[in-house]
């Protein structure tokens, strides 16, 4: 690992170069709802940028939000430390690596159940739909359990042939054998 000190600058906006290979495809509607996630929490995520033409390696959505918003100075980090390939490849992955999984369902249904009064539709986010999927995931999935119970009530002259079948049963999926002798 690379280890270098990362430092915040604040640099105008029309000093900052978008990376034309970007493969990272932003939408009008994404940078609206990126442009929303500013107003309403702050420019909270600095791009990363390189060179002398300040070229954004990661935050090309975040500018073109801020653009939208009227914003003429964000905060930077600089990844000189990197080589251009290196460089190219972190492009790559930064925005692969967030693509790669998905939400722990359990943990995000708690955080949507505390957070039922925050409106997300402005960042994109159809809260409902992920607690309704979720709620139909757990009623699928935690649906009581149906079994059937029987009691057997045995006389000690058939004890032997009782042992014999009991021993079968429990070498049969899905059953349980409980036992008590009285």
């Amino acid at each position: 690992m690379k280890q270098t000190d990362l430092k915040i600058e604040w640099l105008a906006v029309e000093k900052l170069t978008c990376f034309e290979n970007n493969s990272k495809i932003h939408t009008k509607s994404q940078i609206e709802h990126i442009a929303n996630s500013i107003k309403q929490f702050g420019f909270n995520d600095p791009l990363a940028i390189s060179g002398e033409a300040n070229t954004i390696l990661e935050g090309n959505g975040r500018i073109e939000a801020a653009k939208l918003l009227s914003i003429t100075t964000l905060p930077c980090v600089r990844l000189d430390h990197l080589n251009a390939e290196e460089q190219r490849a972190y492009v790559i992955a930064h925005n692969a690596l967030c693509l790669e999984t998905g939400f722990d369902e359990a943990a995000l249904f708690a955080e949507l159940e505390a957070l039922q009064n925050f409106d997300f539709s402005d960042f994109g986010i159809e809260a409902e739909k992920y607690l309704q999927t979720i709620e139909q995931l757990q009623k699928r999935e935690l649906k009581p359990i149906q079994k059937t119970h029987y009691l057997v009530c045995v006389g000690v002259e058939h004890h032997d042939r009782v042992v014999d079948s009991i021993a079968k049963l429990r070498n049969t999926k899905g059953v349980d054998i409980f036992e008590t002798c009285n």
